[in-house]
């Protein structure tokens, strides 16, 4: 399986707000994901909230050859997950 081949995509909330996603110089070659800005800020979590999708947002990719294996490493970049309680 392929990742999906597009520069940009806008997506129209039934709020009004958009999401605008780029992925800049995405290509068969360059499908891994080098960085991320979500707003004009550096995102380095593996996840995305729907709280913040739905006040519109702007995601920002830069695409590359190979793995960015330093980005979302963090353990606060980690999703929440009910498998961590007790």
């Amino acid at each position: 399986m392929e990742s999906p081949l597009f520069k940009s995509i806008k997506i129209e909330l039934e709020n009004g707000k958009q999401i605008v996603i780029k992925a800049n110089n995405n290509s068969k070659e360059n499908r891994y994901i080098n960085q991320m800005e979500l707003n004009g800020k550096k995102f380095t979590k593996n996840y995305l909230n729907h709280e913040d999708l739905m006040k519109g947002a702007e995601i920002n990719f830069e695409m590359s050859q190979v793995p960015n294996k330093t980005r979302g490493i963090a353990k606060k970049d980690f999703p929440y997950s009910f498998s961590n309680e007790k």
